[in-house]
């Protein structure tokens, strides 16, 4: 059962649904440093903001797999495999108002941004500490070795 977002001490008291509707929790997670996006393949910025996210992802995960952005998108598109490209993807969700999940309203309780909480554009990135702990909310105009710096500080 999940905690209310004003109680929960971190991301792995959550689920979230996956591309097939199943409910997956975020506590498979633990002892990772994570980031959270939300993001559109239909958004102007997606493949600035692919660009930014592969690379972590090969380097963390080993994925020797190259593919261009189009071919990624045609996967987002035509496929419920989500693994493999920029790390797990889940099921369309609104991050704002009423209806927002838990997760969101938890990760915006947390670190509320410059908006007050509210998510104003695709490719808000939320980085967690290995305990599952927002410590950074960052947009997709934060440079790749800074975000990538971000990570290794946590890692050790």
């Amino acid at each position: 059962m999940q905690s209310p977002p004003e109680k929960a001490k971190s991301i792995f008291e959550f689920t979230v649904t996956d591309l097939n509707g199943n409910e997956v929790s975020l506590d498979r997670y633990q002892g990772s440093v994570c980031l959270i996006v939300n993001f559109s393949t239909k958004d102007a910025t997606f493949e600035k903001v692919l660009s930014l996210l592969t690379p972590l992802f090969r380097k963390y995960h080993n994925d020797t797999r190259k593919e261009s952005p189009d071919e990624i998108v045609q996967r987002f598109e035509s496929s419920t495999d989500s693994s493999g490209m920029i790390g797990e993807i889940f099921t369309e969700i609104e991050v704002n108002g009423s209806k927002a999940p838990g997760l969101y309203k938890y990760l915006k309780a947390k670190k509320p941004g410059n908006c007050g909480g509210f998510i104003n554009s695709n490719f808000t990135i939320f980085l967690t500490d290995r305990q599952g702990v927002p410590v950074e909310r960052l947009n997709a105009g934060i440079h790749p070795y800074t975000l990538e710096d971000m990570v290794e500080n946590l890692l050790r």
